[in-house]
């Protein structure tokens, strides 16, 4: 494209050819119009009669009206036009602008005005097209690292068992009588192949939540009864400790739900709980139907948890500083995979803690299970991306109580779309933000997740982890 810029190609290639014919119409007819009248007063003016001459005066005026009129309109029309040649391409860009912030690195546009304006368009469709690749970079990368976990947690579960079988055979000697230092020495190796086996397993589960490839095997089942079973099972690590584990729930009734995902929450809450519960105290571990879903509910009078711990606490390989748990070992995936089983069936799950006073860990599970899976991303989101943006967005709307309210949310877990929209309405009925506000502030939070849907859309799209054998 030629840089220089013409003035003329700049006017004339931005008025329609149809239309540059009308306006000259236009013109010609009304200076014709302007001069036949002031033909007919010419004429007018060799008549004595002042009758006749004051009817051809108020002619004239008249005449003079109609033609300014005809001269604004024109002018108008062509003022339009030409303001119209500015606005269409830069609304054009704009909309691209907004599909380009949604993540439709795909959109394009087409100005072919041969000025700045085409230039500009030529710059953006090279950016959207580097930006493109870019994104495609990044898919391919998420592919290849949840390739690489699953993979890799599949190969090293392999050795472990028959490592394992060797290891007892040398404990309970099998082949031969052993020392106490050598009884021992297997028996550290044995605790950390243990150890390593959880990790692996922990691993595979969440390669399963992130490829929506988590099992879930449903039947109808009592919820009573999953508890019941849950906290029978966990009584031997509570006696360690003599820590009395009680049920406070109503009645309950039959769903069809996977009692083993279930239980398999509740393990591990009340074994969390155990693990920060002082010795001879006791832990309450509860159920109530609320509307469409079943929430369930362990409270422990342990050491608490701080704010900031309360936000982070089901963030992957996230530990608690200080805090007992260290001593148990563990990846810090315990409860990211909660939240990943519980998330998969559409439930939530937070935190209600005071530091000395205890913790009281929630959770929910719908009256009808849902059968088909999303993949939920857990090792490698963009939670924190989304989290900053929804934390901005408070902040710019409600000022610095969007601090406050932003915590309150994420502690919650609340931080998703429905919640989000949930709790804007909620203010406008509270008369915090007006209408006008409230609506701006959810389509700002929708076009949020708007963009990390379609990212999530694409990435689905080219995934194609290997099957688990599971």
């Amino acid at each position: 494209m030629n840089d220089s810029f013409e003035l003329k190609k700049f006017i004339f290639g931005r008025i329609d050819v149809k239309l540059t014919l009308l306006f000259l119409l236009v013109g010609l007819i009304a200076p014709g119009i302007g001069i036949g009248y002031f033909y007919l007063i010419a004429n007018s003016f060799l008549i004595e009669n002042s009758e006749f001459f004051r009817q051809q005066q108020m002619l004239l005026n008249a005449s003079a009206l109609l033609i300014i009129l005809l001269i604004a309109v024109n002018t108008m029309i062509i003022g339009f036009l030409i303001s119209r040649s500015f606005s269409k391409p830069i609304r054009h860009l704009y909309k691209a602008t907004q599909e380009l912030e949604k993540g439709n690195f795909n959109v394009r546009t087409n100005i072919k005005t041969k000025d700045e304006l085409a230039q500009l368009s030529d710059a953006f469709n090279r950016s959207a097209f580097a930006l493109s690749n870019m994104e495609q970079e990044r898919i391919n990368l998420d592919k290849s690292k949840s390739e690489f976990l699953s993979i890799t947690s599949h190969e090293l579960r392999t050795p472990i068992t028959p490592l394992k079988v060797q290891l007892q055979m040398l404990q309970q000697e099998y082949f031969g009588k052993l020392t106490e230092k050598q009884k021992e020495s297997l028996e550290v190796i044995l605790r950390n192949t243990e150890r390593l086996n959880k990790i692996i397993e922990d691993f595979l589960e969440v390669s399963r939540i992130e490829a929506a490839r988590l099992k879930f095997i449903f039947r109808y089942t009592n919820v009573s009864d999953i508890i019941k079973e849950t906290v029978k099972f966990m009584n031997g690590f509570a006696k360690q400790k003599n820590i009395s584990l009680m049920i406070i729930c109503g009645t309950l009734p039959s769903i069809e739900v996977d009692p083993d995902r279930i239980s398999q929450v509740l393990r591990n809450l009340i074994h969390n709980a155990i693990k920060f519960s002082p010795e001879s105290s006791s832990i309450e571990i509860g159920a109530q139907v609320k509307k469409d879903f079943i929430r369930f509910s362990v409270k422990d009078k342990g050491v608490g948890l701080n704010a900031d711990d309360q936000i982070r606490i089901f963030e992957p390989f996230y530990q608690v500083n200080g805090s007992p748990s260290k001593s148990y070992g563990g990846t810090g995936l315990g409860l990211t995979i909660c939240r990943g089983i519980i998330e998969a069936q559409k439930g939530k799950i937070w935190v209600e803690s005071t530091p000395t006073v205890g913790s009281t860990f929630y959770f929910t599970i719908p009256l009808r299970p849902v059968y088909i899976i999303d993949p939920i991303k857990i090792l490698f989101s963009k939670k924190e991306d989304i989290e900053k943006k929804i934390h901005n967005e408070l902040m710019n709307t409600l000022g610095p109580m969007g601090e406050i309210e932003f915590n309150e949310l994420k502690q919650k877990h609340s931080l998703n779309k429905d919640d989000l929209f949930e709790y804007v309405a909620t203010l406008e009925k509270q008369s915090i933000l007006r209408h006008i506000h409230a609506e701006k502030l959810k389509r700002n939070i929708g076009n949020i997740f708007c963009i990390e849907d379609q990212k999530e859309e694409k990435l689905q799209i080219h995934k194609e982890l290997p099957g688990d054998k599971r």
